[in-house]
C-alpha cells in the first residue's frame, strides 16, 4: 500500500556493532560530543503541504481542543477516540464530555505557527520534531508541554542500503538520501554520531547528504540507483529485501524510542483547562481497548480514503500504542534522554534549540492522576523483556564466536582499564564515565540482543587468555546490567588474541595495545 506522510519522514533500527576498547593503561574513552556540520545545501525537492479542507464544526469552548495531526497510522487512537474529524456521539471523547476538532496538517511549520497563534491548542509531534521546534516556541513566547505519547514506530521506518554500504563505517563514500529536516535525517545523524568514525569523516557524511522533500522521493531515488543509502519507511523497507544487493540495515522494531509520537499542548491553555486535558489523555488510553474505526480513518486521512480495512490494519501494525505504563516510563526517563540526544543532533546540523525545555516539557501530572485507573506503581517500574528464543540465542552465539568479521551496522570504540591479568576495572569511576555512553545506546536500541566479545593482547593463544577475554567481557556486561540493561539481552563471549593475530598476519598490527585489549559490543537484530 502507498503510504503518504510528509512530516514524519523517518521512523527507524537493526543490528548495530559497537566496539568498547578495554585497555590496560590510561583511560582514553571517547565521550560523544556534538559534531558541527556545514549549513544545509539546497533541497533536491520541496515538500508539499496538505491541510484538510473539511472544516471541523465543533463549537469552540472550554471543553474543546483544536488538534493538528499529520498522516501517520500511530494517530489512529486519536481518530478512534474522536470518531472522526469532529467528536461523534457515543465516541470515547464524547462519553468523557470533551470535544476535539482534528485538523490534518502535514507540515510542521504550519502546525507550529497555528499552535503559536492560538488557532490550535494541541499538535502531534515526535520527540525529534519538538527538539527541532523548541527554540521557535521559545522565541514566540509559547510554553508547551507533552503530557502523553500515543505510539512509537515499530518497524514502519528504517534505513535501506546497497549491501556495499550496509556498515556505517563505509558511508564516507556513499550517496545518502534523507527527507530534509525530518525524523529520518536525525536517525542517520544519530548513527553517524554514535560510530567510531573520525569527526572529519562524520562531518563529510553529514555535509554530503542529499536532501529530498519526502521519504517517498528518497526511496524512489534509491531504487532508481541515484543514491546508495536511503532513510524511508514501508512499503519500501520490504521492497528493498526483494532487490539484489539491497538490504534493510535498520528498522524501528529494534528501538521503541528513536521515533516516538506524542501530543504537545499549549502549556498556558492546559493549565487553565486541566480537566479537559486530563480527559483527553484518559480518552487516548481508553481508545486502545476500542476497535479501529475504519470509516473515521478514511474520513480523516486522505491516505486511507480508498484503503480497505486490511490495508489500514497493515499500516497500523507499523506502530505500537503507548500504554499508561509506557507513558510512565517514557515521560520520566526515555523522552528526556531522547530529547537531549535530538538537541545534540540538531545543533550539529546548525539549528538552534532550547535545551532547557526538557525541564518542563514532559509533564507527568496527567499520567500520574490516572494511575489508579490504568496501572499500579509497581508495574510501572517493571523491566521490559526482549523475547529471545533458544534458537535465536544459539544462532547469534554461533555467528559471533570466534568470528571477527560478522555483519554489523555501527561500530564504536572506547577505552577502559583493567588490573593486569584480571577482569577488575582499574578505576570504577573512570570505566563508568566511558561505558555510560554505551548504556544510553543500549537503552535506545531496546529491541536488540547485545553480544559482548572480549579480546586480549598476546602473541600466544592460551586457555587462560581466552578465559580472561571472556571474564573482561563479563565485567562490561555486569556494568551494563547494573545500569538497567536487561541481562536477558546479553550474550558474553571471548576471542582471546584472535584480533591481534589477524592483524599480525595481515601486516597491519597497530602499535596501540589497547586495540587488542578490547571488548566488542554488538547490537543484533531479533527477527520476528
Amino acid at each position: 500500500m502507498f503510504k503518504f506522510k510528509l512530516t514524519k519522514a523517518g521512523r527507524a533500527v537493526v543490528g548495530v556493532v559497537l566496539a568498547v576498547a578495554v585497555a590496560i593503561g590510561v583511560v582514553g574513552g571517547i565521550k560523544g560530543g556534538v559534531i558541527k556540520f556545514d549549513k544545509k545545501k539546497p533541497t533536491a525537492s520541496k515538500p508539499s503541504t496538505f491541510i484538510s479542507t473539511d472544516k471541523p464544526s465543533n463549537s469552540d469552548g472550554d471543553d474543546t481542543i483544536n488538534l493538528s495531526l499529520d498522516e501517520w497510522a500511530g494517530w489512529l487512537s486519536c481518530i478512534t477516540a474522536n470518531g472522526g474529524l469532529t467528536t461523534q456521539p457515543g465516541s470515547v471523547f464524547d462519553q468523557l464530555g470533551i470535544k476535539v476538532n482534528i485538523n490534518v496538517i502535514n507540515d510542521a511549520t504550519e502546525s507550529s505557527n497555528a499552535l503559536i497563534s492560538g488557532d490550535l491548542q494541541a499538535a502531534g509531534y515526535t520527540t525529534n520534531r519538538v527538539a527541532f521546534l523548541s527554540q521557535k516556541f521559545t522565541d514566540a513566547g509559547k510554553n508547551v508541554i507533552m503530557p502523553i505519547f500515543t505510539n512509537y514506530s515499530y518497524g514502519g521506518d528504517g534505513i535501506i542500503a546497497s549491501t556495499k554500504f550496509a556498515d556505517v563505517n563505509s558511508w564516507v563514500n556513499a550517496k545518502i538520501g534523507v527527507p530534509e529536516f525530518s525524523e529520518a535525517e536525525t536517525l542517520v545523524a544519530w548513527f553517524v554520531n554514535n560510530s567510531s568514525l573520525s569527526d572529519a569523516d562524520k562531518a563529510t557524511i553529514m555535509n554530503n547528504l542529499i536532501m529530498f522533500g519526502t521519504a517517498d522521493d528518497t526511496a524512489k531515488a534509491y531504487f532508481a540507483g541515484q543514491i546508495d543509502v536511503a532513510a524511508t519507511w514501508e512499503p519500501y523497507l520490504t521492497q528493498a529485501k526483494t532487490y539484489t544487493n539491497s538490504t534493510v540495515v535498520f528498522d524501528t522494531k529494534s528501538s521503541s524510542s528513536l521515533v516516538m509520537d506524542g501530543i504537545v499542548f499549549d502549556a498556558d491553555w492546559a493549565a487553565a483547562h486541566e480537566d479537559t486535558v486530563k480527559k483527553f489523555v484518559q480518552g487516548i488510553l481508553m481508545s486502545y481497548d476500542q476497535p479501529i474505526n475504519y470509516n473515521a480513518a478514511r474520513e480523516v486521512f486522505p491516505m486511507y480514503s480508498t484503503s480497505s480495512d486490511a490495508d489500514i490494519d497493515a499500516t497500523y501494525a507499523n506502530a505500537k500504542m503507548a500504554s499508561w505504563k509506557d507513558n510512565y516510563n517514557i515521560l520520566n526517563d526515555t523522552a528526556p534522554m531522547i530529547y537531549n540526544q535530538m538537541c545534540d543532533i540538531w545543533e550539529g546540523l546548525g539549528e538552534t534549540v532550547n535545551r532547557d525545555l526538557v525541564n518542563t516539557l514532559f509533564d507527568t501530572t496527567y499520567i500520574d492522576a490516572l494511575k489508579s485507573d490504568f496501572k499500579s506503581t509497581s508495574a510501572a517500574n517493571a523491566t521490559t523483556k526482549v523475547t529471545v528464543s533458544d534458537e535465536t540465542r544459539a544462532n547469534i552465539t554461533q555467528q559471533v564466536t570466534g568470528n571477527l568479521d560478522y555483519d554489523s551496522m555501527l561500530s564504536k570504540t572506547a577505552n577502559v582499564t583493567f588490573v593486569p591479568d584480571s577482569s577488575v576495572f582499574t578505576d570504577q569511576a573512570s570505566a563508568a564515565s566511558v561505558l555510560n555512553d554505551f548504556v544510553d545506546i543500549a537503552k535506545t536500541l531496546d529491541g536488540t540482543m547485545i553480544v559482548i566479545n572480549g579480546n586480549i593482547n598476546a602473541d600466544v593463544q592460551t586457555d587462560f587468555g581466552v578465559q580472561l577475554s571472556v571474564n573482561r567481557a563479563q565485567t562490561v556486561a555486569n556494568y551494563l546490567a547494573s545500569q538497567g540493561i536487561d541481562q536477558n539481552r546479553l550474550i558474553v563471549t571471548g576471542s582471546g588474541n584472535a584480533k591481534y593475530q589477524a592483524d599480525k598476519a595481515a601486516g597491519t598490527l597497530s602499535g596501540d595495545a589497547s586495540v587488542y585489549q578490547s571488548t566488542d559490543i554488538s547490537f543484533m537484530r531479533i527477527e520476528n
